[in-house]
């Protein structure tokens, strides 16, 4: 069966229950946690104690149902599933240099827009040189200075190469 589907099916299921019990916020956070630390033996032990009883028995669930292999799986799209149900949009900005000034701008501006709740994470890539990239769930915005090089050099090759060949 595609992983893709039964990731889909459980967290459906994990979203529907989370709705029910009026526990979304609190499986959403552990949905995350629980996610992260399934790389950490140590820090997944810890996280799964910490969990709520109804997130406890769904990894019961999952378990029973021998689909562990599907947990990250399950587990992230059930988080799509709660920020798509609350409304959140999430946003990466990757700038070459910190830039918080630009950060509170994009988000005021996302806001104007209509995104009603923005989660905003941004980092740092010297290999931009300057500007920056947006990714706002599947659309990318990149302004930045290396990019705009790598067209130019593209675009400076290219020509050269026609004129090699006409000439």
């Amino acid at each position: 069966m595609n992983a893709g589907l039964i990731a889909s099916r459980y967290a459906n299921a994990l979203m529907r229950f989370a709705q029910e019990k009026q526990m979304e916020d609190r499986l959403y956070e552990e949905a995350g946690a629980i996610r992260h630390a399934l790389g950490n033996d140590q820090q997944l032990t810890a996280c799964i104690a910490a969990a709520s009883e109804p997130m406890q028995k769904f990894l019961t669930l999952v378990i029973r149902n021998k689909r562990v292999e599907f947990l990250p799986e399950i587990l992230r799209v059930f988080r799509v599933y709660y920020r798509k149900e609350k409304g959140i949009t999430q946003a990466l900005l990757t700038t070459a240099a910190e830039e918080p000034q630009l950060a509170g701008k994009l988000r005021t501006l996302m806001q104007a827009q209509g995104f009603t709740q923005v989660d905003f994470k941004t980092e740092v890539d010297p290999g931009l040189i300057g500007g920056f990239i947006l990714q706002v769930e599947d659309k990318r915005l990149d302004a930045s200075i290396a990019t705009q090089l790598r067209t130019i050099r593209k675009e400076w090759e290219e020509q050269n190469r026609k004129i090699r060949n006409n000439g």
